[in-house]
């Protein structure tokens, strides 16, 4: 995968004519065809979003055929935890250089984030007066490495780095790693939650007996990640017991010893020492975000909430009940960088589609006819979330960290004051637009009195998404925001002024979105048996490659799900470290396919309830259907008087019963965005909070 910047002297292409930059004034951009000498304008968002354009890394990317064939390659998620970590130690030591060199070269992203990270090197000299060879030894010293190690480390990331862009990690990788995971009588150990077998804590390569890893496995996490505490004796003793009973030859004490202690350091003390351990790793910085944010995208805040309104359901006019909303908003221009509205409560799936959402290329204008383009988008550096279990989600985690390359913080406990930028924004859009529409329920009981929110809802999901995206795009931005300078007191202006600053943001390209769409998607560990991968009770099998894909069940892949579709899973191939599409057989198939992971769930209850499904058999072809025609039916029928089924229904992508009661003669005329935009046009003068 690979971002692309926008710089000047930088060339692109567009309509097949070959242009160099020569001035950037955000939002404008000034370059010079080849052949010419008369300067042309564009509008950067405008610009790059034309699907004739070409930045000059993507031309040689397709004069190179790198294009042909799109795969999803991964070889950092070949490794387990302590691997990366190993990696990522690296790394960390030849961050600050790599820092230094952008910094110098004008990246004030680069200068903010070598200061606040690294500003230890320069207690004595300035960054301008700094060297390189000079840094390289200051972090020989702190490390205690010869200087020879941390340039060999540089030369063999800056190698990958050039030859794939973004992917400078993939050279810190040692090479014995690859070697082991090849060797015949290397095994994979994967430790497991004790009471969540599916949770994987940590992979220990060992060279043992297939027959006596699962009794290893079976005594660490149930006897010694226990708050009892067993020794390394008492571990070995139950493991030469319970291998004595079957006739196995048990390890010796040393080879036991060993795997305990190279189990991680923060699984042995989180499972261990209870609610101690976890306070000496949860991740809790007091305060933070009393930090100012010094650039666009420096630090973006992301919460959840519920509108204060009733929707429709757009096919039967029926009242669903109030949808979530997910905003994340640049604290530094107070711009908003991400929206997600839909009927799914806050969940790890909902924050990777409000990720996604402030990632890529919104293009609002064409789709809702907004009169401004929502310009804001790119990876942030910070991503400041409260301490919900969504938002503590080892997926949303990995995200954020390892797909983003951005740092996740979070707000002490209890502390709402802490997020007081995005719960404002929440007040600010219910004060100033969603209680003006017919269907609110106000912010109170009280503010409601005897208004009836339900019989007066005209608005589906789909009008507040376009609503909500035309009063962000057209108004929010450009009202004065009274928490912002008062030499730049409008969200957008303030941003174009920091990015007059800091440059352009790097943005993802159209034909990259799907290479993120991917890594971003959940992950499990499972086997692939002479059946296939079990998953949530469906057989899932290769479309391509089956050869060499069998593999004892102690070893695991890692496979990837997307929740709004259970009908296709990616298997991670250890060796090539190339995602490959699982599918179920034909019949489930054209039953499944575009099916979302919350209705199949739903389906499974339905059958385990009727006693149609005993636990832990696949349900076949003709109990899916049947399972999908009773659900249909139970929440159809509940959905013509109660709005929590209709939701759910809403959610299971279900037609509700066109069975409304016609609307009452007062019901209010629903209004076009374009005349609710004038209406907020005419208020103006508002200063939002």
């Amino acid at each position: 995968m690979k971002l692309h910047s926008f710089k000047e002297n930088m060339e692109f292409q567009l309509d097949g004519i070959r242009y160099k930059v020569t001035e950037i004034d955000p939002p404008k951009v000034f370059a010079v065809a080849t052949g010419s000498v008369e300067e042309v304008e564009f509008n950067y968002f405008e610009l790059i979003n034309q699907s004739t354009f070409y930045s000059a890394d993507t031309l040689i990317d397709k004069a190179l055929q790198k294009r042909e064939e799109k795969r999803y390659v991964s070889l950092l998620d070949t490794l387990d935890e302590k691997q990366k970590k190993i990696v990522q130690d690296r790394f960390d030591l030849i961050e600050p250089i790599l820092l230094l060199e952008k910094a110098k070269s004008g990246d004030f992203r680069a200068l903010t984030k070598l200061k606040s990270k690294y500003g230890q090197y320069f207690e004595q000299k300035t960054y301008t007066k700094m060297s390189q060879e000079c840094l390289i030894d200051l972090v020989a010293e702190v490390y205690n490495l010869s200087n020879r190690t941390i340039k060999r480390r540089l030369k063999e990331y800056r190698k990958e780095e050039s030859s794939l862009p973004n992917q400078g990690e993939q050279g810190l990788i040692p090479k014995v790693f690859n070697q082991n995971s090849n060797r015949k009588d290397c095994k994979v150990l994967e430790i497991c939650h004790p009471k969540k077998p599916d949770l994987v804590l940590d992979t220990i390569r060992v060279k043992l007996l297939d027959e006596v890893l699962p009794i290893i496995k079976e005594v660490i996490e149930k006897e010694y990640l226990t708050l009892k505490k067993d020794t390394a004796t008492t571990v070995f003793e139950s493991i030469e017991v319970k291998c004595s009973r079957k006739g196995i030859e048990a390890p010796g004490y040393d080879t036991v010893y060993k795997i305990l202690k190279r189990l991680s350091p923060e699984i042995r003390s989180r499972m261990r020492e209870g609610r101690k351990g976890d306070e000496a790793y949860n991740e809790v910085t007091r305060g933070y975000s009393n930090q100012e944010a010094m650039f666009p995208l420096h630090i973006v805040e992301i919460d959840h909430t519920q509108l204060d309104i009733d929707v429709l359901d757009e096919r039967s006019g029926l009242v669903i009940g109030r949808p979530w909303i997910t905003l994340g908003m640049d604290l530094f221009s107070r711009v908003v960088w991400c929206m997600d509205v839909s009927f799914e409560p806050p969940s790890a799936n909902k924050v990777r589609q409000a990720l996604m959402h402030g990632m890529f290329f919104k293009n609002v204008k064409r789709k809702y006819n907004t009169i401004n383009e929502w310009d804001v988008c790119g990876i942030p550096n910070i991503i400041y979330t409260d301490n919900g279990p969504e938002f503590k989600n080892a997926d949303v985690k990995r995200m954020i960290k390892e797909t983003l390359k951005s740092e996740p913080q979070y707000r002490p406990v209890k502390t709402p004051r802490y997020g007081g930028a995005i719960e404002r924004l929440f007040g600010t859009i219910n004060a100033q637009l969603i209680h003006r529409l017919a269907g609110t329920r106000k912010g109170s009981v009280q503010a409601k009195g005897d208004y009836d929110s339900e019989a007066e809802a005209i608005y589906t999901l789909e009008d507040i998404r376009e609503i909500l995206t035309v009063y962000i795009t057209d108004v929010y931005h450009y009202q004065v925001h009274k928490g912002l300078p008062i030499f730049s007191p409008v969200p957008i202006k303030r941003y174009y002024d920091g990015l007059q600053k800091v440059g352009f943001p790097e943005w993802v390209d159209k034909e990259d979105e799907e290479f993120y769409r991917m890594e971003l998607l959940p992950v499990t560990f499972r086997p692939y048996t002479r059946d296939g991968v079990r998953f949530e009770n469906i057989i899932y099998k290769s479309t391509s490659k089956v050869k060499g894909l069998v593999k004892p069940r102690a070893f695991k892949y890692k496979i990837k799900y997307d929740h709004s579709d259970v009908s296709i899973l990616y298997l991670l191939d250890s060796e090539t470290g190339e995602y490959l599409e699982l599918r179920p057989q034909r019949e489930l198939l054209e039953e499944t396919e575009g099916m979302n992971r919350y209705t199949f769930l739903k389906a499974l209850e339905i059958l385990k309830e009727k006693g149609l499904l005993e636990a832990r058999k696949i349900p076949g072809v003709k109990s899916i259907k049947k399972a999908k025609e009773m659900l249909a039916e139970r929440v159809l029928q509940k959905a013509k008087t109660r709005r929590k089924e209709r939701a759910q229904a809403a959610r299971m992508n279900m037609d509700l019963p066109n069975s409304r009661p016609p609307a009452p003669v007062k019901s209010p005329k629903k209004i076009s965005v374009k005349e609710m935009l004038a209406q907020f046009k005419n208020k103006g003068d508002e200063h939002i909070g």
